[in-house]
């Protein structure tokens, strides 16, 4: 978040200390990139949802759009009791990694502590229902082969009950009745119009049912058995909720989009039906005549997962040469392969032919074809960089390209994610009063997208006021900025994420080499940064305190400088934000994966 004024002068003490501003290397002059902004072209409305993350990050310091409780613990998670089981993540053990403090004794604690979670920091909520037939039965540790289901360990799961709803479930039936589960929440939180949760996810992964949760399903799921899931549970939802989306059907990724990954009557499915490209045809089209059938849609949003496969220079997938030049290089064009047609990652999909690359206009075509108004949702991704800035601008960029192509939701699962999580902040709360990313995104254009991205919003109707998010790919050379605008703007206010910590810093009056003329402004850019500049019209002034802005006639102007959060103590004549931007470095401990 914004570094405070005391965390400010502890950041300039450093520096101090360390006898000059720190650098990670040193910075030449490069290239011109020029953006072009036009805010009255391709006017779109942007999901907040799509600045979304996994339960697993729910508590960090993150403002997030929304929040999704889902993954392969939850396939197996028992909402009568909370015991919950991850598979083969976790040794198969059953636990009570689920149960929430607050809701020890209380059915359904996962889901009550993810609304209460949602409430407070705003975000949609998003819960996994269970279909993969079986969820655990108790907490008492690793189940062995010869326990897989069914077994003593295991309560069976029935989704639709065919008798009474009750709020408090009888424990020992053997069996969890996953509408009754709904009824119970919407009973406790309110339906999905009124402080409940807003969606529920059709299960989690189901074709990897078979190898992650072998002892729940160990034979492959088939194509038929998770429509007609899907068609049954969407059914028992809509009857209590009618308002709340339905997701499904959570695909781990590209193999699974393709054919079910090898799903065992898909052969015979693509012989009859010829016309169906991937799965996801077939999927779509199934829930469409679903849909004709009952007279009610029972899909709101395709949700599938997408976890870059694309190599480093190095060759491997989870390449971590940061210090690299060519290897940074490649993990930043990696989110290329959600949009961009001209570009071909190295990985095992493009060396198998690659047909669904890029995958967002390949998903929205098949939505178009075969089950038109059904949002789109990434429910799972990373393009990795936890701990290097390099991480935060793929992050941005991804984000931004999520807005572009009117993704619904999108939820970050890392457990390692510190910089992504900033750059998550940057789109939601950049001055960590709650400013946040315009709701209308408008046309904004680089003529070098290897060398700087750019995604420019609006609020409503109105270009007053129009916030610019920019990256700087370059390893070491300083790009320089030509931003064209629509009309002429009086301010400029900046913010940036760089290699010094990670963590948005208020950036106006330190930086002198933004320069407002008119329509247009010149912005050089260090090294691998992420920026984002509040251009207005009028001089922006938050509640109860005025800001630091950078005028069109090329000064600083400030008010109240006590009670500026842009105002950083000076280092021998240059702000301390001046060195976070410089990409000074920064000790950060690193967290071991779980």
């Amino acid at each position: 978040m914004i570094i405070k004024k005391a965390a400010a002068f502890c950041l300039a003490m450093l520096t101090i200390l360390c006898g000059k501003v720190p650098a990670s290397g040193e910075s030449s002059s490069g290239k011109t990139v020029n953006i072009t902004v036009n805010t009255q072209k391709d006017r779109k409305a942007i999901s907040p949802y799509i600045y979304g993350v996994n339960a697993e990050l729910m508590e960090k310091d993150v403002k997030p759009g929304s929040v999704r409780a889902g993954g392969n613990r939850y396939t197996a998670y028992n909402w009568e009791t909370n015991a919950s089981n991850a598979g083969s993540d976790n040794k198969n053990i059953s636990d009570g990694y689920l149960t929430r403090k607050e809701y020890k004794d209380v059915p359904g604690s996962a889901a009550l502590y993810l609304n209460d979670i949602c409430t407070q920091k705003g975000a949609y909520p998003l819960m996994t229902l269970q279909l993969a037939g079986y969820v655990s039965a108790d907490m008492d540790g690793a189940v062995t082969k010869d326990q897989k289901a069914p077994s003593a360990r295991w309560n069976e799961v029935e989704l639709v009950k065919d008798s009474d709803f009750t709020l408090t479930p009888d424990l020992n039936d053997g069996k969890v009745y996953m509408d009754e589960f709904v009824n119970y929440l919407v009973n406790k939180l309110g339906d999905s119009q009124h402080g409940g949760i807003k969606g529920y996810s059709l299960d989690n992964e189901p074709a990897l049912w078979s190898s992650t949760h072998s002892l729940v399903h160990p034979q492959k799921t088939t194509c038929e058995e998770i429509v007609e899931k899907s068609v049954t549970m969407s059914k028992a939802v809509k009857s209590i909720d009618p308002n709340a989306d339905i997701f499904g059907p959570a695909l781990f990724g590209y193999g699974s989009f393709t054919n079910f990954t090898n799903g065992s009557d898909w052969r015979k499915i693509k012989k009859e039906h010829p016309e169906y490209k991937w799965f996801v045809d077939y999927y779509l089209d199934e829930m469409k005549k679903a849909e004709d059938e009952n007279g009610k849609r029972l899909l709101d949003v395709l949700d599938v997962h997408f976890y870059t496969e694309a190599k480093g220079a190095c060759g491997k997938r989870y390449c971590e040469h940061y210090t690299d030049p060519e290897c940074v290089e490649k993990k930043l064009n990696a989110t290329r392969s959600l949009w961009d047609e001209t570009y071909t990652e190295d990985s095992w999909i493009t060396d198998t032919g690659a047909e669904f690359l890029p995958i967002l206009p390949a998903l929205q075509k098949s939505i178009d074809t075969y089950y038109p108004g059904t949002k789109l949702a990434i429910t799972e991704y990373d393009f990795q960089g936890a701990y290097d800035v390099t991480g935060a601008i793929m992050e941005a960029d991804t984000l931004g390209i999520f807005a572009q192509y009117g993704v619904y939701e999108a939820n970050l699962f890392s457990m390692d994610c510190q910089y992504q999580l900033a750059a998550i902040n940057m789109f939601t709360d950049y001055d960590g009063k709650g400013s946040s990313f315009g709701d209308t995104l408008v046309s904004c254009q680089s003529d070098d997208i290897e060398a700087s991205t750019a995604y420019a919003s609006i609020n409503g109707d109105s270009s007053d006021t129009v916030t610019l998010v920019v990256t700087n790919k370059s390893f070491g050379e300083i790009t320089t900025a030509d931003i064209s605008l629509d009309s002429e703007y009086k301010y400029a206010h900046l913010y940036g994420i760089n290699s010094m910590a990670a963590q948005v810093f208020d950036m106006t009056d330190s930086n002198p080499a933004v320069k407002l003329k008119g329509d247009s402004i010149t912005f050089e850019m260090q090294p691998r940064t992420v920026s984002l500049l509040v251009i207005s019209k009028d001089k922006p002034v938050s509640e109860g305190e005025t800001s630091s802005v950078i005028s069109s006639a090329g000064s600083a102007e400030s008010k109240q400088e006590e009670n500026s959060s842009s105002k950083l103590p000076l280092i021998g004549g240059i702000a301390a934000g001046a060195a976070a931007l410089a990409g000074g470095a920064f000790l950060v401990l690193r967290k071991k994966r779980r």
